[in-house]
């Protein structure tokens, strides 16, 4: 249940600058929760979340007011990062091919931001099960597993809303 409770707050804390949406549809794609506000002039917002089962942390990438970004947001322990405003460097592992590294931030509300989310995107759109690990606040390492292969389905809108997606 608390599960539960953090992924609805999380899916409103993307969804949040879209106040002005006419009209808003929450859908399930796979293993993806996909919130799209159709706003004025034809224009969308779109964010997506997808974690993994007993995951401690999720991803979230959001299409707002054609602006990309991503970040890996807590779902059981809201300071699991550490604190804000410190730098933080992923460790990325996609398909059981070589690990690789991508830097972030951690914000005011506890998630890891990434300053530059397409490459990420773009492994996510190509990748079937990606494996995160991140500096955790105990000195440790959080891991978690994506199962991404409802991706291009479920970022369909997010990639066409968004430059260079």
């Amino acid at each position: 249940m608390r599960r539960i409770a953090v992924f609805t707050g999380v899916l409103v804390a993307l969804i949040l600058p879209a106040s002005f949406a006419h009209a808003s549809g929450v859908k399930t794609i796979g293993s993806w929760a996909v919130v799209t506000h159709d706003k004025v002039g034809g224009r969308k917002d779109v964010a997506a979340i997808v974690s993994g089962k007993k995951s401690p942390f999720g991803l979230a990438i959001r299409c707002i007011d054609a602006n990309l970004s991503a970040a890996f947001v807590p779902l059981t322990e809201e300071r699991l990062f550490g604190p804000t405003r410190r730098s933080a460097t992923l460790a990325l592992q996609p398909d059981a091919r070589p690990l690789s590294a991508i830097d972030g931030v951690v914000g005011d509300d506890h998630a890891i931001h990434l300053s530059s989310p397409m490459p990420l995107l773009e492994l996510v759109l190509t990748t079937a099960r990606l494996v995160v690990s991140v500096p955790a606040a105990n000195g440790h390492t959080a891991s978690a597993t994506f199962d991404l292969t409802a991706s291009r389905r479920a970022l369909a809108d997010l990639v066409q809303h968004c430059p260079g997606g």
